[in-house]
């Protein structure tokens, strides 16, 4: 069978960033957990249906999915049958560095977390409609590094309205500076950046 993937779109998210144009609501907090209700039994009826190979790739993405409750999205991840050695990522918000979601997601067998990050300069946030996380970048390596985690990303805006070239390049010193910090396998590649 041809391998496949699983995308699982959470809607829910604290703010709405200005620049986003998917499909996520900010007062709909209530409806948690019936979603992931709804998305265990979509799963099953899929895969109970079907003849698929378990996917190779499961992306949790949004949204914000680190706004369910951890254990809430790890209930819809243990739902999906999974191949061996399956990459299994959650995207998350710079507050949300923290053991009780990463923790809990690396024991329930998630591979890689994604950060939206987009910048370090308070400002370039303000243009973008995102909430400043004071030192965000250094938590998130702090954190992801204290869960066990080998594999992750920080997602980076560039051309914001708002940033200058001085802005887009403290932001990437910001991060080659924690990248500095935080050499925890033998693998990690460092990027230097050069403007």
């Amino acid at each position: 069978m041809t391998p496949f993937g699983v995308y699982v779109h959470v809607p829910f998210c604290r703010e709405r960033c200005d620049y986003c144009a998917f499909a996520t609501y900010t007062d709909r907090d209530h409806l948690m957990e019936r979603y992931a209700d709804a998305c265990v039994r979509e799963v099953q009826q899929v895969f109970g249906a079907a003849d698929l190979a378990p996917p190779t790739s499961i992306f949790f993405g949004g949204g914000t999915p680190s706004r369910l409750h951890p254990d809430t999205l790890t209930r819809i991840l243990d739902a999906i049958p999974r191949a061996p050695g399956a990459e299994v990522t959650v995207e998350c918000n710079p507050e949300d560095a923290d053991d009780a979601h990463l923790g809990t997601y690396r024991r329930a067998g998630v591979t890689r977390v994604s950060f939206g990050l987009q910048s370090t300069q308070s400002h370039v946030l303000a243009g973008l409609g995102r909430r400043d996380v004071p030192r965000a970048a250094e938590t998130i390596a702090a954190a992801v590094h204290d869960a066990g985690f080998t594999t992750w990303n920080l997602d980076l805006i560039f051309g914001a309205a708002t940033e200058s070239d001085a802005d887009w390049a403290a932001t990437l010193h910001s991060y080659e500076l924690m990248a500095e910090r935080v050499l925890f396998a033998p693998q990690f590649e460092q990027k230097r950046w050069h403007l």
